[in-house]
Order: structure tokens, then sequence, then C-alpha cells
């Protein structure tokens, strides 16, 4: 059987506790710092969130008026031009105003679309960072643990 010179044994495990408390204390705030990043990241994705949703609210309004604004159109237009002979030229302003209400109708169609579209994206974009901070979080409290643990073995 060999013999192997080792350290005196009661000084090792003070070495090891000393390495390990060093590296506790450079990895701890470097977890801190990330989780904090983490956590203002995800602030603002909600804040842009929240932004989104006031731009779809708008849009959605915006949207309500330009139909009611067509439909008022069509229904006036129609009482004034049924009675019958009515000059071309009121005929063709009235059909171009109608034209344009509509098109303004599905103009605002649009936009709401792309606002939906970018709420949903943002939305993705809020749960992604919830994910990460948590997963920082994790990663702190662990280390934390670590830290409590390895100090109660002493």
């Amino acid at each position: 059987m060999r013999h192997h010179p080792l350290p005196d044994h009661d000084t090792l495990p003070d070495e090891k506790n000393r390495e390990l408390e060093q590296a506790f204390s450079l990895l701890l705030p470097i977890r801190r710092q990330r989780l904090r990043r983490c956590e203002r990241l995800q602030r603002q994705a909600e804040q842009v969130l929240r932004e989104t949703e006031c731009q779809a609210a708008e849009a959605e309004s915006q949207l309500d008026a330009a139909r009611q604004h067509y439909q008022q159109l069509r229904e006036s237009f129609a009482g004034r031009h049924q009675s019958g002979l009515q000059k071309q030229e009121r005929l063709v302003g009235g059909l171009t105003r109608e034209r344009e209400a509509s098109e303004a109708v599905n103009g605002q169609r649009t936009q709401l679309q792309q606002c939906r579209t970018e709420q949903m994206t943002q939305q993705q974009q809020v749960q992604h960072a919830q994910q990460q901070t948590q997963a920082r979080l994790r990663d702190v409290e662990k280390l934390e643990y670590l830290m409590a643990h390895s100090e109660a073995l002493r």
C-alpha cells in the first residue's frame, strides 16, 4: 500500500472553503446583474405591449368611426338619388365620396390588422422576457442556496 504525501487534513477543507467562497463572491454579483438586466428588459417589453394595446384600441375606434361615416354616406346617397333624375356631376361626386369613405374603411382595417400583429409579436417578446427573468432568478436563488448550505457545513 502506497502512502501519498498529503497536506494537513485540517487545512485542505479550509482552503477549499475559501476557494468556494471566492467563487461565490465572484458569481453572485454577476448573476444579480443579469437578473436586473432581464427584469429591466421585461419591464420595457411590457411597456411596449401596453403601447401597442393602446394603438390597437385607437385603430379599432377609428375603424368604427370610418365604418359609421361610410354607412351614413351610403344611406344619404341612396336617399338623395333614388328620386330619379339627377345631374351627373352630383352622382359622380356622391359616388366619389362613397368610394373614398370605403377606401378609408379598408385602410383602417389594414392598420388595425397591423396593430394586432404587432401586439401578438410583443406578447411573445414579453413571454420570452418573463421566461428569461425567471431563469435568472432561479440562477441567483440556486447560488444563494449553495452559499447558505456551504456555510452550514462548516
